[in-house]
């Protein structure tokens, strides 16, 4: 009793840290401006009707629920993407608390079980290899949209074997769950075989298997799949992926370098995956007595759904040049949780067998250790990306043109014409990062900005031109590279290029982080003081400045900026 009281302490430990770090590195993470498939998106939103841009398509995926979220941030926050992140959060923890409910009523398993298996939950759903898609609150919303669904019918299925007026409420709930899963992401259309093989495993009556198979055929209706023969290795890599990214972030480089160099290994742990995916289905299959444990009933909820889902994934990019596409970060997503699974069946079923037991609580205890070099290396990462995607979208304000790499990093190399024409429409509009007007600033005095708004901020540091590029008209410009700190040790985080007459020829960015935060969560590998701007109609024989402008206040110091070399 006591060396498993002492199990449930480190797994209580265990839990607030993967739970703290996981939070404070997605929100150090996230992205800030539009990215990637959104400016698309956007576009369309920009040139159809709010419920025409939500039964529309979008690469083969409804999207239909996440719509009508992406829409409600343009119609009342102007395309800020932290409202976005904070919905994602919050379904990411309503997630969890969803598939959690089930296992803490379970009455069959101890509480030790209880424990490793809320350790096992945390993890899977706030392991930072995940945050390619959980640090973007667009991906975010789409995928736990389809999670929370999933969720919430795998929590009200088993209500489903009541009889008379006790059914009606849980049958609705379900099918309301899966229709929210279907179309909030293609993947999500695996609800349905999913509720199947559980209702089957639950025995439901005949009438409620009819109604989930009535409901996954409708649903179907909506989506065309490709109908090629897809590559089984491809499904071995997706499976394993998690296991060799967290293995490989044991190493000097980045894992996703591994990952692309030897993918043996995602292959190798691909075979076990689905080698226990089989031992886990092939007996409920058989002995269909699934619901005298609702944590195993959560476990094959998580492997059945999840495993579905890469299947559809595959089955989308089937016969397409892009297959290898298939393993990108994006994908542990569904993969880790498939994993997350298969240890809550592994917790279950060994319960109550002491030895087999104390091997799996070992194991489960060490999980965390072993996946946390990954979990911080995709934290760093992502806080790069987020750095990096902020300096971007300041030249963006600041309209000088961008080169591939870094529209590569908003959006997709090779696709300048749609990138820019998307552009326009969010700044025409005023979004995202052209909501706060800092484009305005550009050309005019600074009197005529901030007019008696001026006050000593202790402004220090040092920057120069690095690289000189183009306006979107033809005119230079150049890129300005520094540090600046005020006297209260604060990092300015808006300031404005000006010239010798007091014009406002740019703005620049910094990427503000705490150094004890950066010395806690990144070991001290982030620049804490670096700002990003462009001068606009640049001179060289001309002396520009470079001001703080936070709160609206501009400081009465100014940075010299030296010419490059």
């Amino acid at each position: 009793m006591a060396a498993e009281r002492v199990l449930q302490v480190f797994a209580a430990v265990a839990v607030l840290v993967f739970l703290v770090t996981g939070i404070v590195y997605l929100y150090l993470g996230r992205w800030t401006v539009t990215h990637q498939d959104f400016w698309l998106i956007y576009e369309v939103y920009f040139n159809h009707s709010w419920l025409e841009s939500a039964v529309l398509k979008y690469y083969n995926h409804s999207l239909f629920f996440p719509t009508l979220l992406r829409l409600a941030d343009l119609h009342f926050f102007h395309g800020d993407q932290e409202p976005l992140f904070f919905v994602g959060l919050a379904l990411l923890f309503i997630t969890a608390s969803l598939l959690l409910i089930p296992i803490w009523r379970d009455k069959t398993v101890s509480l030790t079980a209880k424990s490793m298996s809320t350790l096992v939950m945390i993890v899977g759903n706030f392991w930072m290899g995940r945050s390619v898609i959980t640090a973007s609150g667009g991906f975010n919303c789409e995928n736990s949209l389809v999670m929370a669904g999933g969720a919430l019918a795998f929590l009200f299925l088993p209500k489903m074997s009541a009889s008379g007026t006790g059914l009606l409420q849980p049958m609705l709930i379900v099918i309301f769950a899966g229709l929210v899963a279907s179309f909030s992401f293609g993947a999500g259309v695996a609800i349905w075989p999913t509720l199947l093989f559980l209702g089957w495993c639950l025995r439901l009556p005949r009438y409620c298997i009819g109604l989930l198979i009535a409901a996954g055929v409708g649903t179907a209706v909506v989506y065309v799949l490709l109908p090629e023969a897809f590559s089984i290795l491809w499904l071995f890599r997706l499976v394993g992926n998690p296991v060799s990214n967290a293995v490989f972030a044991w190493w000097p480089k980045e894992p996703y370098v591994y990952l692309v160099a030897y993918p043996s290994l995602a292959t190798f742990t691909g075979v076990i995956g689905l080698a226990l995916l089989a031992a886990a289905v092939v007996p409920q299959i058989i002995r269909r007595d699934i619901e005298k444990s609702s944590l195993e009933f959560t476990g094959l909820a998580l492997v059945l759904f999840n495993i579905l889902a890469l299947l559809l994934v595959l089955a989308g990019r089937s016969g397409s040049k892009s297959i290898s596409a298939a393993a990108l970060p994006r994908y542990f997503f569904w993969s880790a949780l498939f994993w997350t699974g298969l240890c809550l069946v592994g917790i279950a079923r060994v319960d109550a067998k002491p030895r087999l037991r104390w091997i799996v609580y070992i194991v489960v205890l060490a999980l965390p250790l072993m996946v946390f070099p990954a979990h911080r290396k995709n934290a760093l990462y992502q806080r790069r990306v987020r750095t990096a995607a902020e300096y971007d979208a300041i030249g963006l304000i600041n309209r000088v043109q961008l080169d591939e790499q870094q529209i590569g990093t908003l959006f997709f190399k090779g696709w300048p014409v749609e990138f820019y024409q998307a552009v326009e429409q969010m700044r025409l509009r005023r979004l995202d990062m052209f909501a706060a007007g800092f484009q305005d600033w550009i050309g005019l005095n600074q009197a005529n900005v901030f007019g008696r708004r001026r006050k000593p901020e202790g402004l220090k540091g040092e920057c120069t031109v690095a690289a000189l590029v183009q306006c979107d008209n033809g005119a230079p410009a150049a890129r300005v590279i520094g540090h600046a700190w005020k006297g209260s040790g604060l990092i300015p985080e808006t300031l404005v290029m000006v010239d010798p007459s007091g014009i406002i020829r740019g703005v620049a960015r910094s990427s503000t982080i705490s150094p004890l935060i950066n010395r806690v969560f990144y070991l001290g590998k982030l620049n804490t003081n670096e700002f990003v701007g462009y001068i606009r109609d640049y001179n060289p024989q001309i002396q520009y400045g470079v001001l703080s402008t936070d709160n609206g206040i501009l400081s009465e110091e100014e940075i010299c900026v030296e010419p490059g070399s």
